[in-house]
């Protein structure tokens, strides 16, 4: 089954890897017979899923130049090359856009944006001297549409996908491959962690009787493995033809017809 993915010996930093999906790649990567390497702001959290599968911890702070650069060397050192490269770092902070101040996008633009763009040119420097190698980072849906409240993230968001076919343009020639996920909301522990006196089933349960509520074909929400999957197909020889390309993650919401009509009155259930 190894085969199938074409990771078996590669070595592969999964950035934001601490925690949620980012835990769970790096168990896949692992799964799959890659070099594994997890960095990640809260050394406790690295060191943890580094034990817990058998990888080499990382703490850095990739939102700057240095932890970004760091992070990558030490990755590149320790596994003795860097042929894949996940970074799932992101954070959204909500607000209305008349109220929004510069402090606001600059942390979102930092945390959604510049940290990936840092984390790549590490990452290319070593990988385009070196024959190649992939690159898969997280976007949103919020970079394809209007989301109320959510301006800065979202245009962050679009900027990474805007990278990704960048990259994918200069750097396909030199044998490496871009891609990124686009996910909708996602019940991820930080999320479940906001429902404060709910077992993670009933926040779950939440989750999901909003989804329905909001119409999301599959009636509920992503489940944090739900994006792992994705990332992992990305970053594997199953996607050895693909670049600059961007996988929505998102349930079916974005192939629903947006507005209500008389037929919703007659709903399948």
């Amino acid at each position: 089954m190894k085969e199938l993915f074409g990771l078996e010996g590669q070595s592969a930093l999964v950035v934001g890897g601490g925690y949620g999906s980012g835990r769970i790649t790096a168990m896949l990567l692992k799964q799959a017979g890659a070099r594994v390497a997890v960095a990640d702001i809260d050394g406790d959290r690295a060191r943890n899923v580094a034990e817990e599968f058998g990888a080499h911890a990382i703490v850095a702070d990739v939102t700057t130049v240095e932890g970004a650069n760091a992070a990558v060397d030490e990755a590149h050192d320790k596994l003795g090359g860097l042929t894949r490269l996940a970074n799932i770092v992101g954070l959204v902070r909500m607000q209305p856009f008349i109220e929004n101040d510069l402090a606001l996008w600059q942390q979102q633009l930092q945390l959604n944006l510049i940290q990936q763009m840092l984390v790549c040119q590490a990452a290319g420097r070593h990988m385009l001297a070196e024959g190649g190698g992939v690159i898969a980072m997280t976007a949103s849906v919020s970079g394809f549409y209007g989301a109320r409240n959510n301006a800065a993230y979202g245009i962050a968001k679009a900027g990474v996908m805007s990278l990704a076919r960048t990259l994918a343009e200069e750097w396909g020639p030199h044998g490496v491959r871009v891609n990124c996920i686009a996910p909708d909301i996602t019940a991820t522990p930080r999320l479940t962690e906001q429902m404060p006196g709910a077992t993670e089933a009933e926040a779950l349960a939440r989750f999901d009787a909003m989804a329905a509520g909001e119409g999301v074909p599959l009636r509920r929400f992503g489940r944090t493995h739900e994006l792992s999957g994705p990332l992992l197909f990305l970053l594997s020889d199953l996607s050895s033809y693909m670049t600059g390309q961007c996988l929505v993650v998102d349930g079916g919401t974005m192939v629903r017809f947006p507005h209500v009509t008389s037929a919703d009155n007659a709903r399948q259930p």
